[in-house]
């Protein structure tokens, strides 16, 4: 067998597990949204316009988290960092696509972080589609908008009407 081939495992393996996460994630997050939308919504509308972007803010941090400790949890398990903090370093660098000069990255893993970048890259710039729609469909209506929908957008040309002398 290839030497690559089990560290390409562990990279969709975790690929799965890191979106599988995720989905949930962002299900339970949803809910809670609409919970507190339902139950639990103030009188005072600044309160709610900001504890709402707040609590989503904060649920997709968490989220996050949760994601990076699962990669720092096989980097750990593997012995591929010295200890679970230096793991968690790792995978917080790797995943957020910042890397660290000052981490070496053992061989059989470094595809391992190489992948949990972009997969981390997916999953932040799915979660802030996420933050954006939500609070798009939340926070704005037609009416309440500041700029008009279609304001530069490009009109149709209407067809000039066929000469009837042309080809003829």
């Amino acid at each position: 067998m290839h030497p690559v081939l089990p560290e390409l495992a562990v990279v969709f393996a975790m690929a799965a597990a890191t979106i599988v996460v995720h989905v949930v994630g962002l299900l339970g997050l949803t809910r809670l949204v609409a919970l507190h939308l339902k139950h639990l919504r103030s009188p005072w509308l600044a309160f709610d316009r900001l504890v709402v972007p707040l609590g989503i803010a904060s649920g997709l941090f968490l989220l996050h988290f949760v994601e990076v400790a699962l990669y720092a949890a096989v980097y750990d398990r593997a012995a591929a960092a010295h200890d679970l903090g230096n793991a968690l370093y790792l995978s917080a660098g790797a995943y957020s696509t910042a890397g660290w000069a000052d981490v070496k990255v053992p061989t059989g893993w470094r595809l391992v972080a190489a992948f949990e970048s972009l997969n981390g890259m997916l999953l932040l710039g799915w979660s802030t589609a996420y933050l954006f729609q939500t609070l798009q469909r939340i926070l704005i209506t037609e009416e309440s908008h500041p700029l008009p929908e279609g304001a530069i957008a490009t009109e149709p040309v209407e067809s000039e009407p066929e000469d009837p002398s042309f080809g003829a």
